[in-house]
C-alpha cells in the first residue's frame, strides 16, 4: 500500500513499517527502492536462524519464546549436556546461546540475541525511553538470578537451603522482587512489564522467574513470586498467550518445563 501526499518535484509516500503493519514509515520517491530493499532485508534478517542452546529452557528459552511469538521459522538446536565439552571451544565466547543467522553472521549472549529479535519483531520498543525501561527489567532480571545462586555457595546442603529461602522471602531477594512489583506497577498495565503490549522483558520475567522456582535452585520456594501480584500478571499473561501456551503444553513433560504450565 502507497499513499502519496503534498506536489513537490520529490514525493512522499508511506509504506508499511517493517516491524508493525498498523504502522506507516514515510518515504521519499527518489529512496524509495532503497527503503523497499531495507525492509525486505530487515525482515529476512532473523528468518531460518539456528539457535543453539541445552535441552532445556534456561537462558535460550526467551530468545525462543520471541521467535514464536512471530510465527518466525527457525533452527532450534537443542544440545545435550554431553555435547558441551566437544562444542565449547566451538562457540563465540565459551558460552550458550548463540544463534547463526541465514547469511552466516553469527551473534552471542542472550540479552543480545534477545534485543536483536525483539526489534525484528516488534517486541522491542523503538521509543528511547521506553526501550531503556526494558533493558532496565531484563538486567535486573539478570541481576536477580545470579543473587539467587550466589546465596549459600560454599555451605552445607541444608544450611545452603536455609540462607536461599530466608533471602527469597524476607531478604535481599525480596527487596529486588519489591522494587521489581513497583517498577512493573509504574511503567507497565494490564499484565505488561512496560506499556500495553508484550516485550522482551515480559519473556525475560517469565523465564527467570520459571528458571528459578523449576527445582534448579535448592531451597528456592515454589510460592516466591506469589506475594507480588504485578510480577505474577505478566508471568500469567505471558503463559498464557495464544502462540506459547500450546507450545508450552507440547514442552510440560520435559526438563524443567513444569514451572511453565504452573504459570499459567
Amino acid at each position: 500500500m502507497l499513499l502519496s501526499r503534498g506536489f513537490h518535484s520529490t514525493r512522499r509516500y508511506f509504506i508499511p513499517h517493517p516491524n508493525n503493519s498498523s504502522c506507516f514509515a514515510p518515504c521519499n520517491t527518489s529512496s524509495s527502492s532503497l527503503f523497499l530493499s531495507t525492509l525486505r532485508r530487515s525482515i529476512m534478517t532473523i528468518e531460518n536462524l539456528k539457535l543453539t542452546y541445552f535441552a532445556i529452557p534456561g537462558r535460550g528459552e526467551s530468545i525462543r519464546l520471541a521467535l514464536k511469538l512471530n510465527d518466525t521459522p527457525f533452527e532450534d538446536n537443542r544440545v545435550e549436556f554431553s555435547q558441551w565439552k566437544e562444542l565449547k571451544p566451538t562457540t563465540p565466547f565459551g558460552s550458550l546461546p548463540y544463534v547463526e543467522l541465514a547469511d552466516g553472521t553469527v551473534i552471542a549472549q542472550q540479552r543480545a540475541i534477545l534485543r536483536l529479535v525483539g526489534k525484528e519483531t516488534g517486541l522491542y520498543p523503538e521509543d528511547p525511553v521506553a526501550a531503556a525501561k526494558v533493558d532496565q527489567l531484563c538486567d535486573v532480571c539478570d541481576d536477580l538470578q545470579g543473587k539467587v545462586n550466589s546465596t549459600g555457595q560454599g555451605l552445607a546442603q541444608a544450611e545452603k537451603e536455609a540462607a536461599r529461602k530466608e533471602a527469597v522471602t524476607t531478604g535481599n531477594v525480596a527487596d529486588i522482587l519489591k522494587q521489581m512489583d513497583a517498577c512493573i506497577a509504574k511503567n507497565g498495565s494490564g499484565g505488561h512489564a512496560v506499556g500495553d503490549k508484550l516485550t522482551i522483558a515480559d519473556l525475560m520475567i517469565l523465564t527467570v522467574s520459571c528458571a528459578l522456582v523449576c527445582g534448579l535452585f535448592d531451597g528456592v520456594p515454589e510460592t516466591m513470586f506469589e506475594p507480588f501480584e504485578n510480577i505474577m500478571a505478566v508471568r500469567k499473561n505471558v503463559a498464557n498467550n495464544a502462540k506459547i501456551s500450546p507450545y508450552l503444553e507440547e514442552m510440560k513433560e520435559k526438563k524443567f518445563y513444569g514451572a511453565y504450565e504452573k504459570a499459567k
